[in-house]
C-alpha cells in the first residue's frame, strides 16, 4: 500500500520528520530539509539533491529513487501484507511526478526488472533536473519533445503562477495527470508538442544573464546561446517570480552569497521555506510570495556582487 501525502511548501528537518510522521515514511525532493539519508528504526528515508550535497555529483531525487528501488529499498518498506511507504512531497513538479510514479510502479522496475523507455525517461530527467533545466540538450530534440508533453500539466500551471498558490488537492490533480502520460509514454503510447523557447534579455554579460521567460521552456535554450548562468523572472499580479541558476559549480557564479544577500534586503527569515534559497546550482525566490525586487535592481545587485567576488580572487 503506497498513500501520497501532499503539504505545499512545507519543510522540515529530518528530525521532525520522524517525530510527526508514521513509520514507513519516504520524503521526496525537499520536503526534508536534509541530505539524502535512511534509518532502518521506523524505517525512514529522504531522497533530495538540494541540501547538504554536491550537486553535480548527486543523483536527481527520480534517479535515486530508482536505484534505491532497484537496489532493494522496497524490502525494507514492507510489512506482513505487503509494501508500505507514505510518500511525502511538498510541490508538483518535474522531479517529484516521475519519483511518486516510480513508487507506485516500483514493481515494473524492481531488482532484474528493466524497460527501456523508464530507463530512458529517468536518465534525461536525472540530467535536466540536475542542472535547473539547462543541460545541453537540443529543444528540438524528440525526447525533449516528448518531456515537454508529459510534463506540460505542471509546465502550464507554474507559467501561470498557479503553483505558488495550489493546495494539496490541486497539486494531486497535477501530479495524477503527470503520472498518466509517463505510463502512457512507458507503454510507446507519449505523444510530443514544440517546445515555446522564447526569452527576452532584460541583461547580460560574459556568458550570464538577466532573461523574463516568454515560452514555458525558455531555459532549455540558454545554454546555446552561450548562457551558462541566469536569473530568470516571470512577473504574477506585480510580483516577480525569480530562478537563479548555472550550470554547474564549474561556473563562476556566486548563487549562495546572492541567496543571503537578497534575503537581507527583503528580511526573508532564512529558516522558513518562504526565502530566497536553494542548492549552489539552482534555487530562487521565494515560493509563496516572490518578490517585490524588480530586474533592473536585481541586475544591479548580481554586477556588485561578481565585481566584489572579482576582486577577492585577485
Amino acid at each position: 500500500m503506497i498513500n501520497l501525502n501532499i503539504e505545499p511548501r512545507i519543510e522540515k528537518s529530518w528530525k521532525r520528520f520522524i517525530r510527526e510522521n508514521p513509520p514507513y515514511s519516504i520524503a521526496l525532493d525537499g520536503y526534508v530539509r536534509d541530505k539524502p539519508r535512511f534509518t532502518p528504526k521506523g524505517p525512514y528515508a529522504n531522497f533530495d539533491h538540494h541540501y547538504g550535497v554536491n550537486r553535480l555529483s548527486t543523483r536527481s531525487t527520480t534517479g535515486q529513487t530508482y536505484n534505491a528501488i532497484k537496489l532493494g529499498l522496497l524490502t525494507r518498506f514492507r510489512d506482513e501484507k505487503g509494501v508500505k511507504i507514505n510518500l511525502n512531497v511538498n510541490d508538483c513538479d518535474q522531479d517529484v511526478c516521475p519519483a511518486v510514479w516510480l513508487f507506485y510502479n516500483h514493481d515494473r522496475i524492481e531488482l532484474n526488472k528493466s524497460e527501456p523507455l523508464i530507463t530512458r525517461l529517468v536518465g534525461v530527467v536525472d540530467l535536466l533536473d540536475s542542472s535547473g533545466g539547462v543541460y545541453p540538450i537540443s529543444p528540438s530534440t524528440k525526447i525533449m519533445k516528448e518531456i515537454g508533453w508529459i510534463f506540460e500539466p505542471y509546465t502550464d500551471a507554474r507559467f501561470k503562477g498557479r503553483v505558488k498558490n495550489m493546495n494539496a488537492n490541486e497539486m494531486k490533480i497535477i501530479i495524477d495527470s503527470v503520472c498518466d502520460r509517463i505510463s502512457r509514454y512507458t507503454i510507446g503510447k507519449g505523444e510530443q508538442i514544440e517546445l515555446d523557447t522564447r526569452y527576452e534579455k532584460i541583461f547580460s554579460e560574459n556568458n550570464w544573464a538577466v532573461i523574463r521567460e516568454i515560452g514555458q521552456h525558455a531555459r532549455s535554450r540558454l545554454l546555446m546561446d552561450g548562457i551558462e548562468a541566469f536569473a530568470s523572472v516571470l512577473e504574477v499580479d506585480g510580483k516577480f517570480f525569480y530562478s537563479i541558476g548555472r550550470l554547474s559549480q564549474l561556473i563562476d557564479f556566486p548563487i549562495e552569497i546572492l541567496y543571503k544577500k537578497l534575503n537581507m534586503i527583503e528580511r526573508c527569515d532564512e529558516s522558513s521555506s518562504n526565502r530566497w534559497g536553494g542548492s549552489d546550482l539552482i534555487g530562487g525566490s521565494p515560493r509563496l510570495t516572490g518578490s517585490k525586487i524588480p530586474p533592473k535592481d536585481l541586475v544591479d545587485l548580481i554586477k556588485k556582487t561578481l565585481s566584489e567576488q572579482n576582486k577577492l580572487y585577485k
